[in-house]
């Protein structure tokens, strides 16, 4: 039987479940892929005993290049997060003729296509399920199971802090503060959260999605961002009430020879799948020629799930470990979508969620509406609950589909006028 060797670099949370793994089903591994994984070293800083996990003291070191320079070693499991050492651990691991298993989006989306490059020219493997999703296998449907696809749309729920967040402010009626606090208490969220809540952790995976999904290599900067930490609660309630849930949705749509990228809240109907995905799960919706449409759900975060996807690519690749010398490349790097260019979010045409704080006096809603009638864009629902005379009150609207330049070029003058008193919140609805 074949026998290959792994190295794991990071015995943080993750790297401890991928530990646990290969050394607790090490038989079930072996017979189930027909390959004797061994895990023969652990590089970290910090070499204490990790509480759920035996790991013999022989197979523990501090140096990295104890694993990387290790001839024996044939696959290079990179846990440690950030930019700095991790991109010079996976190059000259990949130099070296070893492969590589990585839940680095973060590197991925901004340093994948030296990465890659490096890895076709070497002729070595590339194992990234666990970087978007979680345990869900979203790498390998889109390399993979709708390889034969022409993908016209993926968009969906990558960041399961964000999503805890929402669920928590849409059933309890909590603040964001609140419902942040809860999510740090459980573990969910981190004692610093701002790349989860500011929608940074969701363009690193939409951006990797691109790649896989139009074969369009991006800069982050292409790609708009809008996070969750200025939704009230009062917004969520509105979007309820008229059928609508508000989730952070990391969008790629193809329309035409350009790519529709960004990542921000969004009202989405009630009735849609998506709407129904609570807590810190995450979902991806994918729409293709020939699969049409279809959902894939799980848990987009956690140790065990992401763990999981890491073990799933070493089992993948320990495979075929032998064979690949003989391929011309390892990955492909860009393919013909059709897709030229990313689109400018002032092109953007959708439908609007618009909330105003205005002095209640007679002239205010037709003053509203004549600036968005000049813009030309056109009220489909419109509420004002409260009723303060000569007091700022809320008033709320729907539009029809109208171009997001001239929304924003509307909502800056209205945002001038004298019976305005704060600033007006604008969330986006995906039909």
């Amino acid at each position: 039987m074949k026998q290959v060797n792994v190295g794991l670099i990071g015995f943080g949370t993750v790297g401890k479940g991928v530990a646990k793994a290969l050394l607790s089903k090490k038989k079930d591994l072996r017979e189930r892929s027909g390959v004797s994984i061994n895990l023969v070293k652990i590089a970290d800083k910090d070499l204490r005993p990790r509480k759920g996990v035996r790991v013999p003291k022989r197979l523990l070191t501090r140096k990295v290049d104890s694993v990387i320079k290790d001839r024996s070693i044939d696959i290079v499991v990179e846990l440690i997060g950030g930019f700095h050492p991790a991109k010079e651990i996976i190059l000259k691991s990949l130099t070296l003729g070893k492969h590589v298993v990585t839940a680095n989006k973060a590197l991925l989306a901004k340093h994948g296509k030296e990465i890659f490059t490096v890895a076709s020219r070497f002729r070595a493997r590339i194992g990234f399920e666990a970087s978007v999703g979680g345990g869900i296998p979203i790498i390998n449907a889109l390399r993979r199971g709708f390889v034969s696809n022409d993908i016209e749309l993926i968009y969906g729920i990558l960041n399961g802090t964000s999503n805890f967040i929402l669920s928590r402010m849409s059933e309890e009626g909590c603040t964001f503060k609140r419902a942040l606090k809860e999510a740090q208490a459980k573990g969910i969220a981190e004692k610093n959260p701002k790349l989860d809540i500011d929608g940074t952790d969701s363009s690193h995976k939409l951006a990797i999605l691109a790649l896989l999904g139009f074969g369009l290599n991006i800069k982050l900067n292409d790609i708009y961002v809008e996070g969750i930490e200025d939704l009230d609660p009062m917004d969520i309630q509105y979007a309820r009430d008229w059928g609508y849930e508000v989730k952070l949705l990391a969008i790629a749509k193809k329309i035409g020879n350009e790519l529709d990228l960004r990542v921000h809240p969004t009202l989405i109907s009630s009735s849609r799948i998506l709407a129904s995905v609570k807590d810190e799960n995450n979902a991806i919706f994918i729409k293709g020629d020939m699969i049409g449409e279809s959902l894939l759900y799980g848990k987009g975060a956690g140790s065990l799930p992401t763990a999981s996807s890491v073990v799933s690519d070493i089992t993948e690749i320990a495979k075929n470990v032998g064979d690949f010398k003989k391929e011309r490349s390892a990955f492909r790097l860009g393919f013909n979508s059709g897709v030229k260019k990313v689109r400018k979010i002032n092109d953007l045409t959708t439908g609007y969620y618009i909330r105003f704080a205005a002095i209640d006096r007679p002239g205010v809603l037709s003053g509203v509406s004549n600036v968005l009638a000049k813009n030309k864009i056109s009220i489909a629902t419109v509420a004002q609950k409260e009723r303060k005379k000569g007091q700022p009150v809320p008033i709320v609207m729907l539009t029809h589909d109208a171009n997001e330049g001239r929304m924003n070029k509307a909502l800056a003058k209205i945002n001038r006028l004298p019976f305005i008193t704060k600033k007006i919140v604008k969330i986006r609805i995906e039909r």
